[in-house]
């Protein structure tokens, strides 16, 4: 069957690293059995794609399997961008008030809310607004326990049933990169709205993060001239952009005016994978001769960071889960949790186990910083 893009149709596509079929990541650091990551650039909008992974079947995936921080009731993923680290949704709600002072009352609605962390810090501000929310997956059970007097879903946006009614706010928070067609996001969430209503969107920012080539449930690998094109096609001007680390975010205001075309974004695309490919290919080489070397002076490794290089390493090259020591991350609330049964834990496990080698599976954009922390062990460092 020949492949066409979700959002252009077009046939017209570029096949890009890796090309793999077998056990794959997810995001919510999940195998995923008999899977593919085929990465395609369109030549047509410049979309860059997984025509692969879950796609064709997502909607069952969120329902019956995804499980992202449902390891434990104070999982969390953590920002540090910032200062001093905090939670990644009291971040992103710092970064709203950044860039929009929103009424005393109104009406938000929240794709995909997962556990409520982000809906907790709105309402806790915005007392006054009428809260909506729906979550496919499991995490909708702590949602709707958390939010009694809130219309809670357990549903995918292509099923919600709002009826009449219309929002001043729809947030979709590590959501538009899991669809299938992130455009019909985008339209669905503009039917939602008030008119001058605001969309409210997070994403890992692909330019930022080459190892989402990796991911097999992120169906689309997003920049913020993908997001503009978009918005502009589905009736959105961009009131404000930011980065801060991995993420990107991205405020909209509904137009009533969409595009007639998408622009074409697949040069400027095209100079981003030029830049990530490269990455994104020796941080896997940099697992490789970390487990290599290991081995052969019969000394531990680990691999610092939960990326999805690092989860799909062993599959990849083929070498046993069990030789990785440890995976070790900055953040607690992943400590004690395992992965492919192998510890969680902080750099205190370096010395309480051993370990000498150490990867990184994480964005370059922290390589320094987490250089610097690993100075004070004794261990040889290996990244891309």
């Amino acid at each position: 069957m020949s492949v066409r893009c979700p959002v252009c149709s077009s046939d017209q596509l570029h096949d890009l690293y890796p090309s793999f079929s077998g056990t794959c990541i997810t995001s919510d650091m999940m195998v995923l059995r008999n899977a593919s990551l085929d990465n395609r650039l369109c030549s047509g909008c410049g979309l860059i794609f997984n025509a692969g992974g879950t796609r064709g079947w997502s909607e069952a995936f969120y329902k019956d399997s995804y499980s992202l921080m449902m390891r434990s009731p104070n999982a969390a993923i953590q920002s540090f961008s910032g200062p001093a680290p905090i939670s990644q949704a009291e971040r992103t709600h710092q970064i709203l008030r950044e860039m929009s002072e929103l009424p005393s009352q109104g009406a938000i609605l929240e794709v995909g809310a997962g556990k409520g962390d982000f809906l907790g810090h709105f309402l806790e501000q915005s007392t006054e607004w009428r809260a909506t929310a729906f979550e496919p997956s499991s995490a909708f059970d702590v949602l709707k326990q958390r939010f009694p007097s809130a219309s809670i879903h357990h549903c995918d946006y292509k099923v919600f049933d709002a009826g009449a009614a219309r929002f001043d706010l729809v947030v979709a928070l590590g959501v538009l990169e899991h669809v299938e067609n992130p455009l019909d996001m985008l339209r669905w969430g503009y039917e939602r709205l008030h008119e001058s209503g605001l969309f409210y969107i997070r994403v890992p920012n692909f330019a930022r993060n080459p190892n989402d080539l990796f991911c097999a449930d992120h169906l689309s690998k997003l920049t913020i001239h993908s997001l503009t094109s978009l918005a502009k096609a589905a009736g959105f001007d961009v009131v404000a952009s930011k980065e801060a680390g991995v993420p990107i975010f991205v405020l909209l205001r509904k137009n009533g005016h969409p595009a007639a075309s998408i622009e074409n974004v697949a040069a400027v695309n095209r100079s981003v994978l030029d830049q990530n490919l490269p990455v994104a290919g020796n941080a896997m080489e940099a697992i490789n001769r970390c487990q290599t070397a290991a081995r052969a002076a019969g000394e531990p490794f680990a691999i610092f960071g939960l990326g999805p290089s690092g989860l799909f390493a062993p599959f990849y090259f083929g070498f046993d889960v069990a030789e990785i020591s440890a995976y070790l991350d900055e953040n607690r609330s992943t400590w004690g949790s395992g992965i492919h049964g192998r510890l969680v834990g902080g750099l205190d496990k370096i010395d309480e186990l051993g370990i000498r080698h150490v990867a990184l599976a994480i964005s370059p954009v922290y390589f320094d910083q987490v250089k610097a922390k690993l100075a004070g062990h004794k261990v040889q460092v290996y990244s891309a």
